[in-house]
């Protein structure tokens, strides 16, 4: 006769058993998901410290909500809890060269349906970098489109390193200004 730890249970039935507080449900769950999301969260962020902390803090979410939080479907949640964790991550620190790289090359996605969401972004980029003053405009497409150093950029426009610097600082800020609203999209398409 088989007991019920010599078969594999479902989601469900781990979220049932944790209700009543067993630690091994909630172990099972956290092993049969923990690299998924993690995969998840670093391809977003790029930092293994980061993308490790918010799975920990979306399990620890689970373990503490446990008797009062009804999940139907785990597997959905935890990637809904993942990405608002990374929106918040991102909201909180700035927007780092790899996360504006990240926002640049959505047009790799493959489906019809991600492309057309891809384009939509590209021209919120477009947009963006457009409302920029034309110089501080011209040192960020050198910068990140032509992959040139501050030094190269500097020298091409006549100006200090400083001030390639102070442009490109600013450039992001506005583009994080201004997706700051759509994050919670950009995040959709960069975790699926």
């Amino acid at each position: 006769m088989e007991t019920p730890e010599q078969h594999i249970q479902s989601d469900e039935q781990l979220l049932l058993l944790l209700q009543q507080d067993s630690r091994q449900a909630f172990n099972e769950l956290y092993f049969r998901h923990w690299e998924s999301l993690y995969r998840a969260a670093y391809t977003v962020l790029r930092d293994e410290d980061s993308a490790k902390d918010i799975v920990q803090e979306v399990f620890f979410s689970i373990w503490k909500k446990r008797h009062t939080q009804q999940i139907r479907l785990l597997s959905a949640y935890l990637f809904q809890a993942v990405k608002f964790q990374v929106a918040r991550q991102l909201r909180q620190d700035k927007l780092l060269d790899i996360h504006v790289e990240q926002f640049g090359h959505l047009h790799a996605l493959n489906t019809t349906e991600e492309s057309l969401h891809a384009s939509e972004l590209d021209a919120l980029l477009e947009t963006t970098l457009g409302k920029l003053p034309e110089r501080c405009r011209d040192v960020f497409y050198l910068s990140r489109f032509e992959q040139l150093s501050n030094k190269e950029i500097a020298q091409r426009l006549n100006l200090s390193t400083r001030t390639v610097e102070w442009h490109i600082s600013n450039a992001l800020k506005h583009l994080r200004h201004s997706i700051e609203n759509t994050f919670l999209l950009l995040i959709f398409f960069l975790l699926h």
